[in-house]
């Protein structure tokens, strides 16, 4: 009789035991390297470490790393066939520890590279790598690792237990809650609950819409894309034509902007209200202005009667208006705007939407799949606003380790019915595990105290360097400092990297900076070395508050008569087929080493006043773009260009104070140049801004925004001469020159006038 050979899968009990012992042996030596390396870091003998040769400039960082992290650029090579987008280096979590991510690589002594990590793995880390917490519960809860089960029908005890904890930190008056996997599956069920909910109880019996804020993110599914609001994430697919209102984020130092702001959001959403996006449906000015009236002396009066109050609010509703309300599904906003930028409402909108949602009986939805459990030193973000009333929906993810959907009572009805809400996983088990250690270490103390150092090294930087950065904003350990220039962003990140500091972008021209919540100050105290490094290998002498030196002046100008220039439309594919050329002309005009310092060329750094070709390729693919260009016939050459798109497209200096912001009627000039070898660069710059109004009135814009040189409103055409200055910049980027952010009616018969302060 022939012997049966033993397979892997049939292994005897002795067999078994040394396999297993072999594993635990191992798991022996990972627990004292765990307890080993927060013994060094909380001693504060852990550090950024990473080889000196990637701060070269002259190399690519893709290149530095091939030959320098060689260990990196294997395994991504490796992976090269599959689909991601991520930092060019592999992470070892076996040496990592808090905010120090080592990667696989070594040096010659055997000693790991470490980067210190301010994006908190996108938000998801509260507490960082190798928590002793962590690696204990997971080591505890081994059958739930092992085997991940279906929870949608096969509840465990691991499940259930973290049901019961989601009713223990559930936020106030929304206490029923469903588990999902993602932030993105939270916003869809959060979506889909609010539309049933309209299908069920509106007159009409239809789902509606659901209004969102510009800059909004809510993920990438279909359904969140619809209320995401960044043209990144959105273009190319298709969605529900679903409308988004302005963000009053609050504008440091300026309240009457603020103010401004606010006044401009809460009629875009009134109007919704009240109209149900019906054409000519009456939206009365006087009304919205008393039931703003009423909402201000209500909320000046702590302790009133909010039921009696709404009550009362709408009893002075035609049916009318209630039916159309009816239309509105829900308002779904970010307490704090992440991926937009780190943008702050103030409370007192908050307090004012929360009020206005409750009269027109329509639910709002705060997403705080970001900032939820603890990030901004509260429990819940919307918690910072002191409202009225609760929240109808909260969605949470990131430090879940899965998504949660917090309802209320009224809406939980829905998610009892078969089929229409659920999802196979019900979360990770892994994921269950982590959280459910981490629970009970939460101290909101330490994550404001956290916040508190980490602000103010921020705003010393802010200080220093005014040039480059401005505006540290957030809360708590959700923080973000504005870049005077989106483009520097990369570069910032880049040269932080290159140092061994990982930080996130934010919006178009922020960075984040998320502390853990427990990181030791000598951690923090790092970053922000690191950054003001980075801050300087981007200065390099060429930013300098003290720099008189005007653009150069070249010899040798020739002028280039009219008639021999010809008119080119910057269309996406004109765009294409020129964009060489003109990122020629730019480079010329504010690439000349008057504008930086000597060397700086030599280094391959940008020049601060050019424009990189990614962000003009960016302005030229935006909705309603128009750019033209011209081009000498006798040479072939372009002499000069002028591009720009729809003011809302833009993030630029001003933009977000433009009074015409939001109105979708007011066309920005991102971009103008023209050869500084054309000796009458005003005829030629003349002829860019006529034609370029031409072609914007043929648009339908109605005003022109721009920042530019203030020379131009002396030199401009007639109509450009009466443009309202909305802010002035002396010494823009450290180049000699005075920028101003401008503002004129492309049609005489408009009102030039923007409804806004000037500010100089």
């Amino acid at each position: 009789m022939q012997s049966v050979p033993i397979r892997p899968y049939n292994l005897t009990g002795v067999a078994i035991m040394n396999t297993l012992n072999t594993a635990v042996s191992r798991v022996a030596e990972s627990l004292d390297q765990v307890a080993q390396l927060n013994a060094r870091y909380r001693a504060g003998e852990v550090h950024a470490y990473v080889p000196e040769a990637l701060r070269e400039s002259e190399r690519s960082l893709e290149k530095l790393i091939e030959k320098h992290l060689p260990a990196s650029h294997a395994a991504l090579e490796a992976a090269s066939r599959a689909l991601f987008f991520s930092l060019p280096v592999a992470f070892n979590p076996a040496e990592s520890v808090g905010p120090y991510l080592a990667v696989i690589d070594r040096d010659a002594a055997g000693q790991p590279y470490r980067f210190l990590d301010m994006g908190a793995l996108l938000a998801t880390n509260a507490f960082g790598e190798n928590d002793p917490a962590v690696v204990r519960a997971v080591l505890e809860s081994l059958p739930f690792v092992t085997s991940r089960y279906a929870h949608s029908e096969y509840q465990t005890i691991l499940s259930l237990r973290l049901k019961a904890e989601l009713n223990r930190i559930a936020p106030a008056g929304i206490p029923r809650h469903f588990v999902v996997n993602t932030g993105a599956e939270a916003v869809e069920n959060a979506i889909k609950s609010v539309l049933l909910n309209r299908v069920m109880t509106s007159q009409d019996g239809e789902g509606g819409f659901v209004v969102s804020f510009e800059g909004a993110f809510h993920g990438r599914t279909l359904g969140a894309l619809a209320v995401t609001h960044r043209k990144k994430s959105r273009l190319g697919f298709p969605t529900f034509d679903w409308p988004h209102i302005l963000f009053p984020a609050e504008e440091a130092g300026s309240p009457k902007e603020t103010a401004r702001r606010e006044e401009h959001s809460l009629k875009q959403l009134w109007d919704l209200l009240v109209s149900g996006r019906i054409p000519r449906a009456e939206k009365s000015r006087d009304t919205y202005r008393r039931e703003m009236d009423a909402l201000d002396e209500f909320l000046a009066q702590p302790g009133g009667d909010l039921s009696a109050f709404v009550q009362a609010q709408r009893a002075n509703l035609s049916s009318e208006v209630v039916r159309r309300s009816q239309r509105v599904a829900a308002v779904l906003v970010e307490p704090i705007q992440g991926e937009g930028g780190v943008r702050m409402a103030s409370a007192r909108f908050m307090r004012k939407l929360r009020l206005l949602t409750r009269i027109y009986d329509v639910p709002l939805v705060f997403d705080e799949v970001q900032t939820g459990w603890g990030m901004t030193g509260r429990l819940w973000a919307h918690e910072l606003f002191d409202l009225p009333c609760p929240p109808d929906v909260v969605t949470w993810a990131k430090k879940a380790q899965n998504g949660v959907l917090f309802v209320s009572e009224e809406l939980a009805t829905f998610f009892q019915e078969e089929k229409k809400f659920n999802t196979t996983w019900e979360g990770d088990s892994v994921g269950i595990v982590r959280l459910l250690a981490l629970l009970d270490k939460l101290d909101l103390d330490q994550v404001r105290r956290t916040g508190e150092r980490a602000r103010s090294g921020l705003e010393a930087l802010t200080r220093e360097y005014r040039e480059i950065l401005k505006n540290v904003r957030g809360a708590g350990v959700m923080l973000g400092i504005e870049v005077m220039r989106a483009d520097w962003c990369d570069t910032l990140r880049d040269r932080a990297f290159r140092r061994g500091l990982v930080l996130l972008p934010a919006g178009e021209r922020a960075l984040r900076f998320y502390p853990r919540y427990d990181t030791e100050p000598s951690a923090i105290d790092e970053a922000l070395s690191i950054l003001r490094l980075a801050i300087e290998d981007l200065v390099g002498g060429r930013v300098d508050s003290d720099v008189t030196t005007p653009p150069e002046i070249r010899v040798g100008k020739l002028a280039i008569p009219l008639d021999t220039v010809e008119i080119v439309d910057l269309t996406p594919a004109g765009f294409e087929a020129h964009k060489l050329q003109i990122l020629a002309v730019e480079e010329e005009r504010y690439g000349g080493t008057g504008h930086c310092r000597p060397g700086v060329r030599r280094t391959g750094r940008r020049p601060l006043l050019q424009f990189p070709l990614e962000t003009l390729e960016s302005t030229a693919s935006n909705p309603r773009a128009i750019g033209i260009a011209l081009r000498d016939r006798v040479s072939a050459r372009l002499v000069g260009y002028a591009l720009g798109s729809a003011l809302e497209n833009h993030d630029e200096e001003g933009v977000r104070s433009d009074p015409r912001f939001g109105e979708n009627n007011t066309f920005y000039l991102h971009a103008m140049a023209v050869l500084p070898t054309v000796q009458n660069c005003v005829e030629i710059e003349n002829v860019l801004l006529e034609s370029l109004r031409t072609r914007a009135i043929a648009a339908e814009f109605e005003f022109l925004s721009t920042l530019i040189e203030d020379r131009l409103r002396e030199t401009g055409p007639a109509w450009f001469h009466s443009a309202a200055i909305l802010l002035r910049i002396d010494n823009y980027l450290g180049s000699g020159s005075c920028f101003a952010y401008l503002q004129a009616a492309l049609q005489p018969a408009a009102d030039p006038s923007p409804r806004a302060q000037t500010n100089t």
